[in-house]
C-alpha cells in the first residue's frame, strides 16, 4: 500500500511540474532547439488539451480495469515516453509531440 501512495505522490508532483516548466526553459529551448514562444505556448496548450480529452477514457478505464494498472501504464508510456522524447528533442515538433504524450501520461 505504501509504495502505491509514493508512486501516486511522485506522479502528482511530476504532473504539477509539467504544467509550468516551459516558462522556466523558454530561453534555453529557443537557443538549443529553435522553439519560438508561440510553439512553446502551443505545446503547453496541447498538454492541457490531451490531459482533458483523456479524462473520459481514463475514468472509464479506472472503473473497469483498476487504478493500479491504468495509472501505471499511462504514466510509464505517456509520462516516461514524453519525458524521454522531450529530453532528446532536436526540433520544436518533437517538443510539441512530447508535451502531448506528457498530457496523456499525467491524465490519470
Amino acid at each position: 500500500m505504501k509504495i502505491g501512495i509514493i508512486f501516486l505522490t511522485v506522479a502528482y508532483v511530476l504532473s504539477q511540474f509539467f504544467r509550468s516548466f516551459l516558462a522556466v526553459l523558454t530561453d534555453v529551448l529557443e537557443t538549443d532547439v529553435g522553439a519560438t514562444p508561440d510553439e512553446l505556448a502551443f505545446s503547453l496548450g496541447l498538454w492541457f488539451l490531451t490531459f482533458s480529452v483523456m479524462q473520459l477514457p481514463v475514468g472509464w478505464s479506472l472503473d473497469r480495469l483498476g487504478p493500479k494498472l491504468v495509472s501505471s501504464l499511462l504514466l510509464i508510456l505517456g509520462g516516461a515516453g514524453g519525458a524521454v522524447l522531450f529530453a532528446t528533442a532536436q526540433n520544436p515538433e518533437q517538443i510539441i509531440f512530447a508535451m502531448a504524450l506528457l498530457g496523456v501520461g499525467c491524465s490519470p
